[in-house]
């Protein structure tokens, strides 16, 4: 193993633009129908009669001619035009799916009537059921018909990542949106996960996808690469097997690190891993986007954290070495606006000065002590103190690892010297700390009672 074993500490949301297009392994005898199916409608779904082809074959999902060959041939079809569409015709694809597939009212209200009549306690099951089953909506059935087919969670994955960049614009696609991502939690359960370690022996074609999903800390080369293979992890779902769902890098170290630029350094000499005390998490990739807001770097950083106290009997302390991606666009928009806010934290500089100051670094990162201390300051407010609509931490890493029981350790001046650590957080990073007894305390008081778990070391921060 080498010294650097990286984990990945954000959570970044990457997504996977290439067009598939053989998604489906479609069954012999299937193909050149779908194709001469596919071939009677326009890309774009310009016309009302590719609009009704669409009605009558999504109709046709739901009420087949035929079993269950018949059923899947309709699914296959289905989905190949959807994957076949122009950006335009997708959208109209999705629209259809949404507005014409709805549940049918006077159906439901027809059930209930029923139900609320009904005065046999013995048939209350029966019309109970019947009404779950009315109140799923036709494209809801629609969309499961595809998880039976090679490669359809893959395809439900990816619909649910079209339609999240579309939904802010089309307001009609948000109970589509919701019903995708009520599927995917059925099927991306933990359970269903299996954990793998990634080495530089694993196929290319899988080291290529790391290259490519790493967003926290670009990977600069294959050297790179082979440098934080030595302990990475990643979350593989049985339907999806080549491609990871979300990985990390790990780093088994001496002590808490406090530098990127350290940590990536292909320079450094490798240490023991047998005899290393801490394992810092420094990059989580989500790789789907498709799979946003279903948690699963919690559950991946605990199984890793269980899996290296088996294997390092030496590691003590778990933490992570994570950038604070708003503290910038923060700090410029609502330095200004807070008037009060440089008096509360005594500090002498005017907010020109600071964003100044902040300007600089892009420029140069050696910096006067006091304008160190002045942007310490600052960021530790706007780690402790600055909430969203939720009273959460504002920062998406912090409401992350906060939510998952760490505590704010220390917070490190110039730990990321790159143009995008720089830009976004004035070149600091935090490191959060994973204490395993308190882990269960600390993540209830976040979430419960909105209470942040630190250091006194960053705390007093706030008091000088």
């Amino acid at each position: 193993m080498t010294k650097k074993s990286l984990v990945k500490t954000d959570i970044v949301k990457v997504e996977d633009k290439k067009a598939v297009r053989s998604f489906f392994k479609i069954l012999g005898g299937v193909a050149d129908a779908v194709r001469s199916w596919i071939g009677n409608i326009s890309p774009d779904l310009s016309n009302s009669c590719d609009i009704d082809s669409l009605v009558l074959k999504m109709n046709e999902c739901l009420n087949p001619k035929g079993g269950e060959v018949s059923a899947r041939k309709n699914a296959v079809s289905l989905g190949n035009l959807y994957l076949s569409l122009s950006e335009k015709g997708k959208i109209k694809f999705l629209q259809t799916l949404a507005e014409k597939f709805n549940p049918n009212k006077a159906e439901i209200d027809e059930k209930i009537r029923e139900y609320k009549k009904n005065q046999d306690p013995e048939l209350n099951y029966k019309f109970e059921q019947d009404l779950i089953k009315i109140l799923e909506s036709p494209r809801s059935k629609i969309l499961k018909q595809f998880i039976s087919l090679p490669e359809g969670l893959k395809f439900i994955v990816d619909m649910r990542s079209d339609v999240l960049k579309l939904k802010n614009q089309y307001r009609s696609l948000n109970p589509l949106e919701s019903e995708l991502k009520n599927i995917l939690y059925t099927w991306i359960d933990v359970d269903l996960l299996d954990l793998r370690q990634i080495t530089w022996d694993s196929p290319a074609s899988l080291l290529e996808k790391l290259i490519k999903y790493e967003a926290v800390h670009k990977i600069s080369s294959w050297n790179d690469l082979k440098n934080r293979l030595g302990l990475c992890f990643a979350f593989f779902h049985y339907k999806i097997p080549n491609e990871p769902l979300i990985f990390v890098e790990v780093a088994l170290v001496d002590k808490i690190a406090d530098s990127i630029q350290h940590l990536l350094d292909e320079s450094v000499p490798s240490n023991d891993p047998s005899s290393a005390s801490t394992a810092i998490f420094y990059s989580i990739s989500n790789t789907q986007a498709g799979l946003s807001g279903i948690s699963l770097g919690n559950f991946l950083i605990k199984r890793v954290v269980e899996k290296l106290s088996q294997e390092f009997k030496s590691i003590k302390t778990y933490a992570t070495l994570s950038p604070i991606p708003g503290f910038t666009k923060w700090l410029k928009n609502n330095l200004n606006q807070d008037v009060t806010l440089l008096g509360k934290l005594n500090i002498k500089q005017s907010s020109a000065e600071i964003l100044e100051s902040a300007e600089q670094l892009k420029i140069n990162v050696e910096c006067i002590n006091e304008t160190k201390q002045c942007m310490l300051k600052l960021c530790a407010y706007y780690l402790l103190k600055v909430n969203n609509s939720n009273g959460n931490a504002y920062d998406p890493v912090a409401h992350f690892h906060l939510s998952n029981g760490a505590s704010i350790k220390q917070l490190n001046w110039m730990a990321d010297t790159s143009e995008k650590g720089i830009s976004q957080s004035a070149g600091m990073m935090v490191n959060y700390l994973y204490e395993l007894p308190k882990i269960d305390n600390n993540h209830e008081n976040y979430v419960v009672n909105k209470v942040i778990s630190c250091s006194k070391k960053v705390s007093s921060m706030l008091k000088e």
